[in-house]
């Protein structure tokens, strides 16, 4: 059935304003994300080399449900691409993200430890963590560990990382990965 729409002058206004308050809003919303976002130094991308940082990373374990949550997140979410280069043996203190966190090993090594399990990451592997309050810490290997991590978080979220206590048990009762 197609329904006819007679458009007066007064559904015109009605639209006319509902348009420009969509503009207004979207342009508001533009200007919060660029603001929160403001607070993370970047990179300018004509620093950056063109190609592949790291391809054909396999990542075995995939856990679906932080990566269901954060692509629910009302309002989306944020991208964060961030390189890491950690010196032999360097360990970072216990933490944890605010949504999940593809790690990519490119060289070196990284291991991945949580109140369950101690796991190594060779370069050319990978892992996602959890975060969503998964406490872990990553200790580089005797070469150092040079990675990339994606954060994808719910939108407006202040910073990717919380640093916190150790975990004082196995939460999920199961070993990560």
């Amino acid at each position: 059935m197609r329904l006819s729409h007679r458009t007066t002058p007064r559904h015109a206004g009605r639209a006319i304003r509902l348009r420009s308050l969509a503009v207004v809003a979207a342009l508001a919303l533009v200007g919060a994300g660029v603001a929160a976002a403001s607070h993370v130094p970047t990179l300018d991308p004509a620093s950056v080399p063109v190609g592949f940082f790291a391809a054909h990373n396999h990542v075995s374990d995939v856990p679906g449900k932080p990566l269901r949550r954060v692509s629910r997140a009302r309002g989306g979410m944020d991208v964060f691409l961030q390189h890491v280069r950690l010196p032999a043996g360097t360990v970072t203190a216990w933490h944890t993200h605010p949504g999940p966190a593809v790690v990519t090993v490119a060289s070196g090594s990284l291991t991945y430890e949580d109140a369950c399990l101690r796991r190594p990451y060779p370069a050319g592997t990978g892992f996602v963590d959890e975060g969503f309050g998964h406490v872990h810490q990553a200790v580089a290997g005797p070469d150092g560990a040079d990675f990339y991590l994606t954060y994808l978080l719910p939108h407006g979220t202040p910073n990717q990382l919380i640093a916190t206590d150790p975990p004082s048990s196995c939460r999920h009762g199961r070993p990560h990965g």
